[in-house]
């Protein structure tokens, strides 16, 4: 059995994470935050309502600014120690 080189196997977390994981998680992010604009226009002058939706807009945020500096820093680790991680 061959072992992989840890470029290799960073190389695979990049295309996990490209391909799969970080695609998935940033649709997640804006059905959320659309779901809390949604719940906001329809909230009718309900405080309490809006309040709510608020909190959902600021998660829905919260989540794409996470999955945007999860996706850079995977680009930024394989740019700075491995080149690029080029495709196999």
């Amino acid at each position: 059995m061959a072992e992989a080189s840890i470029g290799e196997l960073v190389n695979n977390l990049k295309d996990l994470l490209n391909s799969k994981i970080i695609p998935f998680l940033f649709v997640l992010a804006t059905v959320l935050f659309m779901w809390g604009v949604i719940q906001y226009i329809i909230a009718g002058g309900s405080e309490d309502r809006a309040k709510n939706a608020k909190q959902i807009i600021v998660w829905g945020i919260i989540g794409l600014t996470i999955m945007t500096a999860a996706w850079a820093i995977v680009g930024l680790f394989c740019n700075s120690f491995f080149g690029g991680c080029p495709a196999r």
